[in-house]
């Protein structure tokens, strides 16, 4: 009975360890680029909810190793969900506003916690003036900015899957920003002008 209960739980943890996660992408005129592109393990699906009335779609391009597409559709909190299973790039677009609603899924074979949560950290302006805007798949809880000394020169909540960070008050230089959510930590660098 012993073994049989040790084999059930080697099978239990096996099967969390190898659990897929599905991301969540507000979908809007002006999600596009990096804030709608992810890298995300094989079977990982991404959830699109439409964050306004306006109709949009979530289609597959040319080149995409997986054709997906969710129609024209209309509804503010609408949604659009796809499990990705092929190995490689996706770009997409909305097919009623393609100039300013696009992104690429990367998908690879196998990702850590770890790796999804730094891999799939957004961020921009880039040298950056009055406010960096950072965004992640995963729901971070805090930031702090350290100076190149290693100094902590501020800090805040994350507000969600992105935050807006106010820089205006930080001197023209380098400094490094970590980002933390429950156990992940992912360090970016950034630039002030």
């Amino acid at each position: 009975m012993r073994k049989i209960t040790l084999l059930f739980m080697a099978i239990l943890s096996a099967a969390q360890l190898s659990a897929q996660t599905t991301f969540e992408l507000d979908w809007e005129q002006g999600v596009m680029g990096a804030a709608a592109s992810f890298t995300i393990e094989q079977g990982d699906t991404v959830l699109w909810t439409w964050s306004n009335g306006a109709p949009h779609s979530v289609t597959s391009l040319a080149g995409s190793v997986e054709d997906f597409d969710s129609s024209i559709i209309t509804g503010e909190g609408t949604e659009f969900m796809y499990t990705f299973t092929v190995l490689g790039e996706n770009p997409y677009q909305c097919d009623v506003h393609p100039n300013n609603m696009f992104g690429t899924i990367t998908v690879e074979e196998i990702l850590s916690v770890q790796d999804k949560f730094e891999q799939n950290i957004n961020f921009y302006p880039n040298p950056v003036e009055d406010k960096l805007i950072i965004e992640s798949l995963y729901k971070f809880d805090t930031y702090e900015i350290f100076n190149l000394q290693g100094k902590k020169v501020g800090q805040g909540l994350g507000e969600g899957t992105y935050t807006h960070l106010e820089t205006s008050y930080l001197t023209t230089g380098m400094y490094f920003v970590r980002i933390v959510a429950d156990d992940l930590t992912a360090t970016i660098k950034i630039n002030k002008k």
